[in-house]
């Protein structure tokens, strides 16, 4: 059989890479767009996924700092409000609208979380990723999904947080006329 990281390594590095692809000739302007009754941006929606998925992952999978915190991208990457978590859930759309990251440095965040989330399943046993983790934010929002491996919870948030948020990229880029995908 497939060893975890073997099997998950190319979904992973495809998504922490994606971002370059998907803003790539994007203007400040068009990263920081708000469409009326939408508070997200290109901007946040990336920030916040990888974001995401970096704190979830290295913290409850991995029970290690985040790459955000290890790799000094506090300073190549400020938000000075947050919202309710790390990664700007509760953020209002004046708080959104503020952001003003270089995409550039994102991207390369992006791929610096991915890196070392394949490097994290590499040196998990399969006895560590079947095992159990608790997530009780999942309670009453994702009825049934409260608790999964630590295996489903990597797919989770560094898969398919990280698809659903792109997918964000793509409606927003569309809203704007331009080509969500490249297909």
């Amino acid at each position: 059989m497939m060893p975890v990281a073997t099997a998950l390594a190319k979904n992973l590095a495809f998504w922490h890479w994606y971002p370059d692809l998907l803003t790539k000739d994007l203007t400040p302007e068009q990263l920081r767009w708000q469409p009326e009754g939408h508070d997200s941006s290109i901007i946040f929606a990336t920030w916040h996924t990888y974001r995401a998925a970096d704190e979830l992952v290295h913290g409850m999978v991995f029970q290690r700092p985040s790459v955000f915190a290890a790799g000094g991208w506090d300073r190549r990457l400020p938000v000075a409000d947050t919202g309710a978590s790390p990664f700007g859930n509760g953020m209002t759309r004046a708080q959104i609208a503020a952001l003003d990251l270089d995409m550039g440095e994102l991207c390369a965040y992006a791929k610096a979380v991915g890196d070392s989330i394949v490097d994290g399943l590499a040196g998990m046993s399969d006895a560590d990723a079947s095992a159990e983790l608790a997530l009780p934010f999942f309670a009453e929002v994702y009825p049934g999904y409260d608790r999964m491996s630590k295996l489903d919870a990597v797919a989770f948030f560094a898969i398919g947080h990280t698809a659903e948020h792109l997918g964000e990229v793509q409606m927003l880029k569309g809203l704007m006329g331009l080509k969500g995908a490249p297909l």
